[in-house]
């Protein structure tokens, strides 16, 4: 490869990297940015697109969404990427206090963490999740509040007007909660209405908010918005979450727990 070929190569990667905290830019700004002129930028546009890396758009690109749709049930996911959802659980188990009470939504992370917490005592933990709870009634240790409302069959978790309308009567010391998508521009997304609903109000009755996922769900977007970016207090994740993304979340105030 000739230098100029790697300059190239090296300038794209830059532009992908800035679409992703910017979300989009104009041929003129790339232009100006790097100092090459826009039929370059241009080129290296079209090369990304051809990635699937960026979306062009007429007189410049945006970021390429990858959209967090269709996942596959509970019981799958549990499987995936199952270690590094075992350092989550103990990073984020030990952000919880003995006697605190805890919101803890149910999904492949957040029952990692729930597994997690049997050393801890006299916790009051609230969840949507049947896995969840069961896991927490074997340790026998907590006093364990299981929601009511509609089961969802694929994440043996209910969803619902009655959830919402207990949760809104709520209000706890922390809430940990997972996510299938996150990016600082558009914060937490989910598939459906009715999930971002659930987790809106999950969010709402915490004092502290403690998002637990894995890095692959970042720089991706869902259907439906669920809350800012800065809705989270802690984020706790494995260390290949990408170095900018990581800054963009720190600078925001957001304190980051690596696993």
């Amino acid at each position: 490869m000739s230098n100029s070929d790697l300059l190239g190569q090296q300038r794209q990667e830059r532009i992908a990297q800035l679409l992703e905290e910017r979300e989009t830019l104009t041929v003129a700004e790339i232009s100006e940015a790097f100092e090459v002129s826009e039929a370059t930028v241009r080129r290296d546009l079209a090369a990304l697109a051809a990635q699937n890396m960026i979306r062009r758009v007429h007189g410049g690109a945006m970021r390429a969404h990858i959209v967090a749709t269709s996942e596959a049930p509970i019981l799958q996911r549990q499987e995936q990427n199952a270690e590094v959802k075992r350092r989550i659980g103990q990073a984020a188990a030990r952000l919880i206090h003995d006697g605190e009470t805890v919101l803890l939504i149910g999904g492949s992370t957040g029952t990692a963490v729930a597994r997690e917490l049997g050393n801890h005592s006299s916790l009051t933990i609230v969840t949507d999740s049947l896995i969840v709870a069961n896991e927490l009634m074997r340790q026998a240790v907590h006093k364990v509040i299981l929601l009511g409302g509609m089961l969802d069959p694929a994440e043996f978790a209910v969803r619902g007007t009655l959830a919402r309308l207990i949760l809104s009567e709520l209000q706890v010391d922390r809430v940990v909660l997972g996510a299938k998508a996150i990016s600082v521009q558009r914060g937490l997304s989910a598939e459906s209405a009715e999930e971002a609903e659930i987790l809106r109000a999950f969010i709402q009755a915490g004092n502290h908010v403690i998002v637990v996922t894995d890095s692959s769900k970042f720089h991706q977007s869902a259907l439906v918005r669920v809350a800012p970016i800065e809705a989270i207090h802690t984020l706790v994740t494995d260390a290949l979450i990408h170095a900018d993304a990581l800054a963009a979340i720190q600078e925001k105030g957001i304190f980051v727990e690596l696993v």
